[in-house]
This record gives C-alpha cells, sequence and structure tokens, in this order.
C-alpha cells in the first residue's frame, strides 16, 4: 500500500491563509484500496490518512451511510489526526440533519474561517478548536453515500483550487466505492435471509432442470421424505413419484423450462420407507448460468394432513345428506309398514282355518320383515335408533351375538372368543351391539369361502376409557382399492342388493359414540375394530323384567296421525281386551283427555304428530293428571332425543312397526310398573 506521502512544505499567502502544495500521486493511491472490495471497510483509515495528506488538513474524517437499515443515520468509518478519545463532531440531530440537506443541494462545504462559515456548521463545530473546515459529499448518482470531513486546527486556512479538484476525484472514487460496499452488503443480506428460509422452510425447495432432473433440494426433503437433500441431487425426480403421477409432473416441468406458466399440482411422492405422500406442488422459472437456460424452481407441501381431513368433510356432508334421506324415508315406511304388518297379523286371526290364505299372509309377513329390517339399517346408517340404551356387560353381549350365529355359519369356518377379565360395562343398545357383531362376524364367513376362523376379542383399550372389540378372520383380506369404499351405502364386492351392510354398522357404532376401524392386508384376512366408551355411571339396566298388570283391563287413549295405521292400532288393542278413546294429533289427545279423565287408565302417543308433538301432549296431560302412565310409539328418532323423551315422562317405548304381542307385553310393563308404584305410596 505504501506509506503516506509527505508534503514537501507549506508557505503563507500574503492574505494570512497557507497554501500546500498538492500531491496527486495520492488520488490513484486511494484509488487501488478502494479496489481492494471487500478489504475496504479494513482500510477506512489508510484512506483517511492518504486524503489528510493530500489535502495538508490536521483532522480528517470519513463518515458514511449505514447499511444496517436506519434510513439516513451516518456514522464515522474512520479518522486521523484527532486525538485519541475525542467526541465525534459530526452526531445525529436536527442540525446535523439540516447540515446534510446542505450537502446534497450544495455539494462541497467550504468554510476557510469557521468563526465566519454559516450555521449548522458553525455551530456543530464552535466547541472544537477548529479554525478551517471543507466537507465533501460522497454522492453516487444523486444518492450521498457519505461526507468527508477535513478540519485546520491552527492558522485559517484556504482551501484552493488544486486541493478541491482533488478532493472531487477522491470523492467520487470513494462514493463508488461505498455504493459498491453497500450494494455487496445488501446482497450478501439477502442471500442470507434466503437461505435461512430455504433451510428452514417446511415446504420441499427443489431445483430442477429442464428434464426433471433435481440440481438443488432443500433439508425439507428429510423431514417430508425421509431422505437427505444430498441423496436427491443429481437424480431425476421420477424416482421420487408415484408411476400414475410421474408423466404430468414432467410434463409441467418441460412447460415452465420452455417459460410457460406452471400449475398447481397435486400428487403422490414416495417416502424413503416406500410409503406415499400426498403434496401439492407449484413450479416458477429460474434463470441459471450463463447459457445453461431456464430451471425450474419447485416449491413442495405436505398436503395429506389437507387431503384427509377435506375427504373427512366431504364424507361426513355426504352422510348427513344421505341420512336425512334415509331417516325420512324409514319414518315414512315405518309408518306403512306399521299398518301392513298389524293388518297382516289381525287378518291371520280371522283365516286362521284357511290354509290357503294362511300360506300368502305368511309371505307378507317374511317380505314384511325383510323391509323392517331394511328400514331399521337406514335408520341406523342416519344415527337415529338406539332406543333402548342400557348399562350392559360386553361379555353379555359378544356371548349372546356368538350364540345367535348358530348354524348361520358355512362349515368349515370356526369362531373363538376371548374376552378380558374386568373390563367395564357399556351403555348400549343391546340389540344394535347384536346386530354389529353378528354382522361382522358373517361377513367375515362370507369371505373365507374355502374355510377358515373368525376370532372374536375384547379388551379395554390403552388409555382406559374404551372398550375394543375386534373381529377378525383368516380370508384373502380387502385390496387398497376396495378398502376407501366398504363403509358406503349397499356396497359389496359379492353382489347388488345386499343391504346396507356396513354402513349400517358404522351408523350403529357411531351413534353411540364410538368407532369403527378396519385393517387389512391381502392374503392375511381382515380385522374390523369396534371401540366404545366406558360407561361413566352404572345405572340400573332398563332390560330387567317389570311387573306386568293383567292383560286388557282399562281404557287406552290412542293419538296416532296417520287413520290406517290407527285403525290398525285400535283393533290390535280391542282385540287385547282394552277399551280405546282415539285422537288424530296431540291438541285432540290433550282434549280427549279433559273429556275422559276418569276413564283412561294409559296414553299410546306417537311421536312425530302435527300441531302438537307427543312429548308436548304429553307434558299438557300431566299438568291434568300427573302420574298418567304413557307409552311413546314412533318410527324415527328424529335428534336422537327418544331415550331422553322417554326418560323425562313417558313409561315405555315401542318402535314402529311393532307386533301385537309387542303391544300387549308393553302395555303390560307399564300399567304393571304403575300399579307397583300406587301400591308402595304412604
Amino acid at each position: 500500500m505504501g506509506d503516506a506521502m509527505a508534503f514537501p512544505g507549506n508557505h503563507k499567502r500574503s492574505d494570512g491563509f497557507s497554501v500546500p502544495d498538492v500531491p496527486l500521486s495520492h488520488v490513484p493511491r486511494i484509488a487501488r484500496i478502494c479496489a481492494l472490495g471487500l478489504a475496504f471497510d479494513e482500510l477506512f483509515g489508510e484512506v483517511c490518512r492518504e486524503v489528510r495528506s493530500l489535502s495538508g488538513a490536521d483532522e480528517c474524517f470519513l463518515y458514511f451511510r449505514g447499511g444496517d437499515g436506519r434510513g439516513d443515520a451516518f456514522r464515522r468509518g474512520a479518522s486521523d489526526g484527532a486525538a485519541e478519545g475525542s467526541p465525534d463532531p459530526y452526531l445525529p440531530g436536527l442540525r446535523m440533519d439540516r447540515l446534510l440537506d446542505r450537502m446534497r443541494g450544495e455539494g462541497t462545504i467550504r468554510a476557510d474561517d469557521v468563526a465566519l462559515a454559516p450555521d449548522p456548521l458553525k455551530e456543530i463545530l464552535e466547541s472544537r478548536p477548529v479554525r478551517s473546515a471543507l466537507l465533501v459529499p460522497l454522492k453516487f448518482g444523486t444518492d450521498l453515500q457519505g461526507f468527508v470531513a477535513l478540519h485546520a486546527t491552527g492558522e485559517p486556512k484556504r482551501w484552493d483550487g488544486d486541493v478541491l479538484r482533488a478532493l472531487d476525484l477522491v470523492a467520487a472514487i470513494l462514493a463508488a466505492a461505498l455504493d459498491r460496499r453497500r450494494t455487496e452488503e445488501r446482497l450478501r443480506a439477502s442471500e442470507a435471509r434466503y437461505r435461512f428460509i430455504t433451510e428452514n422452510s417446511p415446504d420441499l425447495i427443489s431445483l430442477h432442470d429442464a428434464s426433471g432432473r433435481i440440481l438443488y433440494a432443500n433439508p425439507a426433503s428429510l423431514s417430508l421424505l425421509g431422505i437427505q437433500p444430498g441423496a436427491m441431487t443429481g437424480t431425476p425426480v421420477e424416482s421420487f413419484l408415484h408411476p400414475d403421477d410421474a408423466e404430468k409432473v414432467a410434463a409441467d416441468t418441460r412447460r415452465v423450462a420452455e417459460g410457460g406458466r406452471g400449475v398447481v399440482l397435486c400428487f403422490r411422492m414416495r417416502r424413503a420407507d416406500g410409503s406415499f405422500v400426498e403434496v401439492e406442488s407449484s413450479a416458477t422459472p429460474a434463470l441459471g448460468e450463463t447459457g445453461e437456460g431456464l430451471r425450474v424452481l419447485r416449491v413442495t407441501r405436505d398436503v395429506s394432513e389437507r387431503v384427509r381431513t377435506e375427504s373427512i368433510l366431504r364424507e361426513d356432508h355426504r352422510r348427513s345428506t344421505v341420512g336425512m334421506l334415509a331417516g325420512g324415508v324409514a319414518h315414512e315406511f315405518n309408518n306403512l309398514l306399521a299398518g301392513i304388518q298389524g293388518a297382516v297379523e289381525m287378518l291371520s286371526m280371522v283365516v286362521v282355518e284357511n290354509p290357503k290364505a294362511r300360506t300368502y299372509l305368511d309371505v307378507i309377513l317374511r317380505m314384511g320383515n325383510r323391509a323392517i329390517e331394511l328400514t331399521h339399517q337406514l335408520l341406523a346408517y342416519a344415527r337415529q335408533g338406539k332406543y333402548a340404551p342400557a348399562v350392559i356387560p360386553v361379555k353379555e353381549i359378544v356371548g349372546e351375538a356368538v350364540s345367535a350365529l348358530g348354524a348361520s355359519l358355512p362349515a368349515g369356518v370356526g369362531i373363538s372368543v376371548e374376552v378380558e377379565e374386568g373390563i367395564p360395562h357399556v351403555f348400549v343398545d343391546a340389540q344394535q351391539m347384536r346386530q354389529v357383531l353378528m354382522g361382522l362376524c358373517l361377513n367375515a364367513a362370507e369371505a373365507m369361502q374355502g374355510g377358515g376362523r373368525i376370532s372374536v376379542r375384547a379388551r379395554r383399550e390403552g388409555g382406559g376409557n374404551r372398550i375394543v372389540v375386534e373381529v377378525s378372520d383368516t380370508g384373502p383380506g380387502i385390496d387398497a382399492e376396495t378398502m376407501p369404499r366398504i363403509f358406503e351405502p349397499f356396497f359389496s364386492t359379492k353382489s347388488a342388493g345386499r343391504g346396507m351392510g356396513l354402513a349400517a354398522i358404522r351408523g350403529i357404532v357411531e351413534n353411540h359414540e364410538g368407532e369403527i376401524r378396519a385393517e387389512s392386508r391381502p392374503g392375511r384376512g381382515a380385522t374390523f375394530t369396534v371401540a366404545l366408551p366406558v360407561s361413566a355411571e352404572r345405572r340400573k339396566s332398563i332390560r330387567q323384567l317389570t311387573v306386568s298388570a293383567a292383560p286388557g283391563t282399562g281404557t287406552v287413549l290412542l293419538a296416532e296421525d296417520e287413520q290406517d295405521v290407527r285403525s290398525v292400532v285400535r283393533a290390535m288393542l280391542e282385540s287385547l281386551g282394552y277399551s280405546v278413546v282415539e285422537a288424530g294429533d296431540g291438541w285432540e289427545a290433550v282434549e280427549q283427555f279433559r273429556k275422559h279423565q276418569s276413564d283412561i287408565d294409559l296414553v299410546l302417543m306417537d311421536m312425530v304428530m302435527p300441531r302438537l308433538s307427543g312429548e308436548g301432549a304429553l307434558a299438557e296431560i300431566r299438568r291434568i293428571a300427573p302420574g298418567m302412565p304413557a307409552v311413546l310409539v314412533s318410527g324415527y328418532d328424529q335428534g336422537g332425543r327418544i331415550d331422553q323423551i322417554v326418560e323425562s315422562g313417558f313409561g315405555g317405548f315401542l318402535r314402529k312397526p311393532f307386533r301385537r304381542q309387542d303391544l300387549e307385553s308393553k302395555i303390560g310393563e307399564v300399567l304393571g310398573s304403575a300399579a307397583a308404584l300406587r301400591k308402595n305410596l304412604p
């Protein structure tokens, strides 16, 4: 770099100002220092020494605008000739802002005698022993990058034209160097930011050539795919794609590499363990090195959880819509079937001596029972129909279901049962839970055409809050294409029209606040797992027998809005020996009760009726006669409130369609319980 060149000497002019000889050789030396680029920061002091020697000043200060995002804040980069530890003369503030504005507008500020200098320079330097000052702005274009401040501390100093011209050259060199330095700082900061974002992004960021070969992958490849970034570099992207998705990704990459617009793609990527993850990816063109053409920058995000959630939402919406339809259809069919089945049953009593008529009536009954079963499945799918819940031991449910299978299992199919000792009870509708277990076992048996074994296991789940019942088979299993559809209504791999199947089973389980899962591997059988919440309390089971009253004694108020159903039920009641008072809706039932209060022994009330529901009608009747026994009748548990309604006032519940003997049993049960209660009253 060389030492600063000493001035040959100074001489005085007649006006009292000293005039130095100007060594212009300092200018190229300063230019060489500035050309050192990144080492420039370390050589600010050397620049100050050269400028001070060039100008003949006693003090030289170099200020520049910081690249730290503080706007127009200027800081001292170096000084030469100033006493060590001396305060900074050009501190930020209102005066300094005014001085900078003058330099932006006027350029160099020259004060041969500071005492005569205008404000704000005079105010800034009045506390320092400075006689003359020269402030040279370092401007690149219109941008003020910094300034050089030169001070003379002895006698007043005239800054003549040669010094000013030399300093103009130096200022241009320093301004360009400072601008380059600031640009490099911004570039380094930008690179650091983008490197931080890229290396810490949860999304996979990759760079590809036109053929799709991976040139770069960020560390997110490890969390997304379980593959190190280095293992992906240089590999065709097709190696990490599902075979069915490879072509559309390759086509999108080629289109973007040719300058076209990319689209948001959804596809599957292969993990290190061979499984696939659902991703969403977008590509944009990126400039490569000179002569390399366009590159393709791709950002890929794991959307498997979003896809799963969207799938669940779509399925829930579809199930809700179909469930509303199924529930409505089942309600209407139950009303129709109540009339049909009741009429056939009553007709059977009339033509009991006619074998030919008996044969046809039996066909109607069998077909009616199949229709009833289908409506029950529809209601189960709609998450309706939990009519008789009770606290029941799991072992009892499993045992009853397996026993009921009996001879239904094909030859060559064996079944084993294992129930963990001491597991808690569950609060369920026993009939529906038997339907669930029997349905799963029969499905397993059908899958094992050549024979096999069914295993039924019941245990407490790990957390202890649920009971798990597993039904496993040794059949061929369920393939990946079929698995997503097994819970669809009426779906079957065997034949069409086989009923609701697993859709109804799933509806029953979920209506009991449970969960059903299926696991299978082709050739290794299938396992269906039903998880049910543990009963929160050990309530007395409503399945226990109650005292029955003598049949055919008393008067029944029958409230039913369907005329044909009402006529059939009336005939059933009268055939059992009861007198009947009819009502076509809820309000009429209340009015009829007021008229015949002293005669009525029991109210048989449909739940859904015009003007006033069965629940509302009973509330009005109970205001008149608080202890009046009542039975609720319905074919549709709209809103899932039947068990609550029954517990709030009704003594029993009958599900449409019902048989004559069911009606007889329920009325006897409720009247018997009411009689026993009255007997025990003080």
